[in-house]
Order: structure tokens, then sequence, then C-alpha cells
């Protein structure tokens, strides 16, 4: 199971924002296109809504105990707020909200 949502964050979340990143400045401008970006935050937020079903009342992904997928969810989210990717789906943006004020973040990100 924990592949599996690993998978899925990495298909569905960080593929978007990394096709989103290499749109804005990683590619040759000639080879940019810009608009593919509303289909990306389309997608996004479409998968924020499976991943909220995939947590339901959980605290992080496989239950109790925090692993690799949330930690994934968590940078991918970070990485949404900088791209502006809305994050509309009520039950992801708690998660998110929840990951990212954990001690142990909040001590990182002070690095």
């Amino acid at each position: 199971m924990q592949d599996g949502h690993t998978g899925f964050l990495l298909d569905q979340f960080d593929a978007c924002l990394w096709t989103a990143a290499r749109h804005s400045f990683v590619l040759p401008e000639e080879k940019r296109v810009p608009a593919i970006k509303d289909t990306l935050k389309w997608e996004f937020e479409r998968s924020q809504k499976q991943i909220a079903e995939r947590l339901g009342d959980r605290s992080f992904l496989m239950g109790d105990t925090m692993t690799i997928p949330d930690i994934i969810a968590a940078h991918c989210g970070g990485w949404a707020v900088a791209a502006n990717f809305p994050i509309s789906e009520p039950i992801f943006r708690d998660y998110f909200t929840r990951l990212r004020s954990r001690p142990a973040f909040l001590r990182a990100m002070e690095r």
C-alpha cells in the first residue's frame, strides 16, 4: 500500500509540478508551452480529491505513522504553493497544514 501511495504521488502530484516547472523556466524558452499549466493545475486539483479519499479519516496515508508518502505529499504541497497551484481540497489542505506544522518539519525549515 505504501508503494501505491508513493507511485500515485509521484505520478499525479510531482509529475504535474515538474512539468509546470519545465514549461516555466527549465526548457529553452522557444520550447515552453505556458498554456499547459492550466491543464496541470486542473489535474493537480483533481488528484487532491483522490489523495483525500486515500487519506480518509486517518492522520497519515498509512494510518497513525508518518511514512515516505507523507513526506512526498508535504514536499509537493509546498512546491504547489510556491508555483501558485491551488490547494483546494479541504481534507488535503488540512493534511498538508498538519504535515508542515510538525515540530520536525519546522526544525528542518530552520536549517
